[in-house]
């Protein structure tokens, strides 16, 4: 695990110096607190901070090949190495233990097509000095992240943004496409960053430079190819995939443990450690009067179940205050989902005890867990409906009084009416619309339409001919998943020092979930049916009948009383610090009309207090 950064000037050929990448390089010394490595040949230079995992002794950084002509700065595991180890030891010799020097081997062998055999979660640059060719690529689902930058002819790598900002050179004008998106769903997906001339590598891709170009191709596509099976041989597949995922990433020789919480896939990770043999550790994150909210109760269910050294970790608007605005100048972009904060903090908590820790990210996406797909089904009958039920339906959906409870019925109804007017993958998506086209309108007067489906279309076309469920887990998966949980989930845990792995994204997993057909996935109006089914006799049946609750913090309740000047300084800071750039006066009616209860804005609030704060860091 740990930081990389690369450069290399393919259009003049200028000589790289160790001196320029020591400043972008010590900008990420929290990605890797243990050791450092730096490489420059000729206009090439690549730099690593490391957090030792795996060879902890031998696993130093840039790894070459024989010759030492091959140089690679890598970040994250690679969890079938062994395997992969063994059938090039008769043709190479290894100078290590560690997962990182089989890449330079396997693209002595195979090339770029190395990617196609690599199990892991990734980033990585690699320098073939023979050919003058530089090769960077991410993991099949984008748990590890890695930005560029591609400037005048010098094309520029990090595992951050703030890091490759501190480059030289690189200027920080906003890409308002991306602001767009960002207002539109809280987070902003790749390709795009807030940053103009700073982009994301998506998910299953690589850039190679070769000859004075720079091309960027996808390596990795999910496909659906269901295969024809009975539940019960699902089920056994299931948890026989699952088993094996875990096993696989349980590789450290560093204290391991699990982020629990009431929900049916980290429960499954803490089961299959049980039946592993390992007694783990298990850390929940709880809130102060969180209610509705908590799911310390499960959690401690599960682990009691299963003998586990369990920690609950309490967060309160104190943290929040506290976290934010470091959390935000951290990721050097807003993010408005601020679940991330309690994340980071149930990570610095349980570092103090463990390197590594295995959530459970991915299930959902995976196993149609989401009540965005019940709503989808609900959404078929809806649209045969006349205009004026369908406008009766509406009017009574907005009388309804507002609740502040995690996933109210009133929630979840007026998302329902307001989205299921549209086509089903544009109303997926109005279900978790921050902003509609109109309020981003009326905060940043003067800007273009809106199209805040546009990043979300371009995914469309690899999945034209499938079913509409499976169009739908196709878009969470590749923009959803990536941007909105794992990217912030690997850096507010490096912040601390500590990797997350994520087992149910582990290739076995990825395959068997591709031929499970979606009848099983999602039965009637039950999520994740499979699942259960194959869970029955490992977890309590209170978590198996437990429905999809979310990972979401009480922020509504706090954002009327204990972090209501927090907000109103948010607000009223930002537009000292930069008086023409939003209206304001849209944003301090959203917090007058959440705290009067008219309305439940914590979410379009969020959004912009945490723009607010990216504002007054990042601008001028």
């Amino acid at each position: 695990m740990c930081g990389i950064i690369a450069e290399l000037n393919y259009a003049s050929e200028r000589p790289v110096t160790e001196a320029e990448l020591k400043e972008p390089l010590f900008e990420m010394f929290h990605r890797g607190p243990d050791d450092e490595g730096v490489f420059t040949d000729r206009h090439c230079g690549l730099a690593m901070r490391r957090l030792s995992i795996i060879d902890v002794a031998g696993g130093r950084q840039p790894v070459f090949n024989e010759t030492g002509d091959v140089a690679v700065v890598f970040n994250g595991e690679i969890y079938n190495y062994r395997e992969l180890r063994g059938e090039l030891e008769p043709k190479h010799r290894f100078k290590t233990n560690s997962d990182t020097e089989v890449l330079v081997h396997l693209y002595e062998e195979y090339g770029e097509k190395f990617l196609e055999r690599l199990n892991g979660m990734f980033a990585f640059a690699l320098w073939d000095a023979k050919t003058g060719t530089m090769l960077a690529a991410r993991d099949r689902v984008g748990v590890k992240p890695l930005f560029y930058c591609d400037l005048n002819g010098t094309l520029l790598l990090s595992s951050e943004i703030k890091s490759l900002l501190s480059f030289t050179g690189v200027p920080r004008d906003i890409d308002h496409e991306a602001l767009t998106d960002y207002l539109s769903f809280y987070y902003i997906s790749a390709p795009r960053t807030i940053f103009k001339h700073v982009r994301r590598l998506p998910q299953g891709c690589f850039i190679k430079v070769y000859k004075g170009k720079v091309e960027m191709r996808q390596y990795w596509y999910y496909r659906f190819t269901p295969q024809k099976m009975t539940e019960a041989q699902a089920s056994e597949r299931i948890q026989e995939a699952l088993l094996n995922s875990v096993r696989r990433q349980l590789m450290s020789e560093v204290p391991l443990g699990v982020f629990l919480s009431s929900g049916l896939d980290s429960a499954a990770i803490t089961a299959m450690m049980a039946k592993l043999g390992v007694k783990t550790r298990t850390y929940t994150v709880g809130y102060e009067g969180g209610g509705t909210y908590n799911e310390l109760d499960g959690a401690r269910l599960v682990a009691k179940k299963y003998g586990a050294d369990h920690h609950e970790c309490l967060l309160g608007p104190e943290q929040v205050k506290e976290y934010l605005p470091s959390v935000i100048e951290h990721l050097a972009e807003p993010h408005g989902d601020w679940t991330h904060l309690a994340m980071h903090h149930v990570s610095k908590q349980s570092r103090k005890d463990i390197t590594v820790a295995l959530t459970g990210a991915g299930g959902d996406e995976l196993f149609a867990g989401y009540p965005t797909l019940t709503a989808a089904k609900f959404g078929r009958f809806y649209r045969y409906l006349p205009g004026p039920v369908k406008n009766a339906i509406r009017k009574a959906a907005d009388s309804l009084p507002v609740s502040n409870k995690r996933l109210s019925l009133d929630f979840k109804i007026k998302s329902f009416a307001r989205g299921a007017a549209f086509k089903p993958e544009l109303a997926h998506l109005k279900y978790k619309e921050i902003l509609t086209p109109e309020e981003i309108k009326a905060f940043m007067p003067g800007a273009g339409a809106a199209d805040s489906f546009g990043v979300f279309a371009r995914h469309l076309p690899q999945v034209k001919s499938e079913e509409l469920l499976n169009r739908l887990m196709y878009l969470d998966m590749n923009v959803f998943l990536p941007y909105c949980a794992l990217h912030p989930t690997d850096m507010v845990t490096m912040m601390n020092s500590q990797e997350a792995r994520v087992p149910l994204l582990d290739n076995e997993m990825l395959d068997l979930a591709a031929v499970i057909p979606l009848g099983m996935k999602i039965k009637g109006f039950t999520t994740k049916h499979i699942i259960r089914k194959a869970l029955n006799s490992c977890l309590p049946g209170e978590i198996l009948k437990m429905p999809k609750k979310g990972f979401t913090m009480p922020t509504s309740y706090w954002l009327k009383d204990s972090l209501l000047e927090f907000a109103r300084e948010a607000i009223s800071g930002a537009r000292a610090h930069n008086p023409g750039m939003f209206n304001y006066a849209f944003a301090e009616k959203l917090l007058d009309d959440h705290l009067a209860g008219r309305r439940d804005n914590n979410r379009k609030l969020t959004c912009l207090i945490s723009l607010f704060i990216w504002q007054r860091k990042y601008l001028a």
